[in-house]
């Protein structure tokens, strides 16, 4: 130990030396790089994973990490951690850190600075507060002892959360732009919405980052399919579907794809006197042709969704969503007395238009043309929709300022789906945008939230999921199948089924 805490000191020093406390240095020209074009780049938000979901770009990057980590089939294993157990009460979870880690600045991680990071994340980020559950934690050299106010039987999920990123919290400046993480990189520079720099952290625990230098440019759809061709990008994530058809059966060229949990789906939004009315909704739902806009609006990368998660999933199963049909549609809407009176080919109900504000975002690119392609289907219908495409939708939504969204989400970022049930259609909810509320969901989520057993587990869930989609409270369109196009030089860079992890230790770009 004596040793371990010289070493450790003599790190912190020479790191101190050369500027890195803190903040990193600019990145100097020449030197191998990597340059990643993405239409989900570094905004004004930056990196701070308390800030959201700013937590996925500080992973993304490769500058932050987390207690545990999820396999490529979602399941969890320590990462940070070396050995945990849970007491006989299922309060206190022990977990034992890896002594080989360090900070960006040279500073050991231990039990101390975990409990500051994850207080902080707590302090500030409601869904971290909600999910972890942290009724106390204690740190005691690298022990861990985190007791929760009732049993809480994902943890260990919550905890890959890129919320639950872990910081040097004492001697971060900057957690907006420079946070210190533990990763294989940390942050040269942010230019928001346009170039994020990384450079390698040479104490990295684990094993020697392979460039010089990672700039993530911010582009958009159509920019970086052109950057893409002309050479100026090494690899492009978030490219039009149109556009990585350019791609294929390229030698030059890779392209990876993988299934994820990210769903594509419209809120509803209880406010309004329309959509308060079920058979409305219903029939709105019917008017969403899912195969068709998996296989045109979507390239044939979108798999048409029933419920939220993955049919594959144990969450996903045996259940029965609102098919596919105009005519039912518009008898529907005849049938709760809506009806074109003035001529003006927009069916009404005592003189209120059946008029909808759908708010989607572009930092995916498809979610516009799926806006698009269900505009013009409810026009056939009779139903006005106006679109509005914003950077971030998120504002407007939390002001109640849309009828209907057109929204993209990762419905099982840690594994389970307790986390995306809760923040979703739980009534207080950090993104029930539609204000769904009832009282079933919430007595099933009282139950998910304290259950250990896995069978029952995804039973749980997936009873919550049909009944939401009984209450006909969202229409999940499809699940998106994610692709990262590349040069066929690079290596170590692949999509991952919870879309946060990208930049990595051996992420690389072989000379051409």
């Amino acid at each position: 130990m004596k040793k371990r805490s010289i070493c450790l000191l003599l790190a912190a020093l020479l790191t101190l030396l050369a500027g890195c406390a803190g903040a990193a240095e600019p990145a100097a020209e020449g030197g191998r790089e990597l340059i990643i074009g993405a239409t989900a780049g570094i905004g004004g938000s930056g990196l701070d994973p308390a800030d959201g979901y700013q937590g996925w770009a500080c992973i993304r990057v490769g500058v932050g990490e987390t207690l545990f980590r999820l396999t490529d089939t979602l399941e969890v294993e320590p990462f940070l951690v070396e050995d945990y157990s849970l007491s006989d009460d299922h309060l206190t979870w022990t977990l034992t850190l890896r002594e080989d880690v360090t900070f960006q600045n040279g500073y050991p991680l231990d039990a101390a600075a975990a409990k500051a990071s994850l207080e902080r994340t707590v302090a500030q980020n409601d869904r971290a507060a909600t999910d972890l559950m942290l009724a106390s934690v204690e740190a005691d050299g690298q022990t861990l002892r985190i007791t929760t106010t009732e049993p809480n039987p994902v943890l260990p999920n919550a905890l890959c959360d890129p919320y639950a990123c872990i910081l040097d919290v004492a001697r971060t400046e900057d957690f907006r732009y420079g946070p210190v993480g533990t990763g294989p990189y940390r942050v040269a520079s942010v230019t928001p919405d346009q170039e994020t720099v990384v450079v390698p952290y040479e104490g990295y625990w684990g094993g020697q980052p392979r460039l010089e230098r990672i700039r993530i440019r911010t582009m958009d759809k159509d920019a970086l399919t052109m950057a893409m061709q002309t050479g100026e990008i090494d690899a492009a994530y978030g490219m039009a579907y149109e556009g990585q058809a350019l791609f294929v059966g390229d030698e030059r060229y890779n392209m990876q794809t993988v299934a994820t949990s990210r769903i594509y789906k419209l809120y509803y939004n209880f406010h309004n006197e329309h959509l308060a009315n079920i058979n409305v909704r219903r029939a709105l739902n019917m008017l969403v042709d899912k195969e068709a806009y998996g296989e045109t609006a979507m390239s044939g990368f979108g798999a048409p969704a029933v419920g939220c998660f993955p049919e594959d999933t144990p969450y996903g199963q045996g259940l029965t969503a609102t098919a596919f049909d105009v005519d039912g549609a518009l008898a529907l809407l005849a049938q709760e007395g809506y009806a074109d009176t003035d001529g003006d080919g927009i069916l009404d109900l005592d003189g209120s238009p059946l008029r909808f504000r759908l708010v989607t975002y572009s930092s995916r690119a498809e979610l516009p043309t799926l806006a698009a392609a269900f505009q013009s289907q409810c026009r056939q219908a009779g139903i006005d929709v106006q679109v509005t495409v914003s950077e971030s939708a998120d504002d407007l939504l939390r002001a109640d300022q849309f009828d209907i969204a057109a929204y993209a989400f990762v419905t099982l970022p840690t594994g389970d789906p307790a986390s995306y049930l809760n923040t979703v259609m739980g009534a207080d909810g950090w993104s029930n945008f539609g204000h769904y509320e009832s009282a079933q969901v919430q007595a099933l989520l009282a139950q998910l939230d304290s259950e250990f057993d896995p069978d029952r587990r995804a039973a749980l869930a997936a009873e919550i999921v049909q009944t939401a989609l009984d209450d006909e409270a969202y229409c999940f369109m499809a699940h998106l199948e994610m692709s990262l196009v590349t040069k066929s030089t690079v290596t170590g860079l692949a999509p991952h089924p919870s879309d946060y992890y990208q930049v990595n230790v051996a992420t690389d770009r072989l000379e051409a």
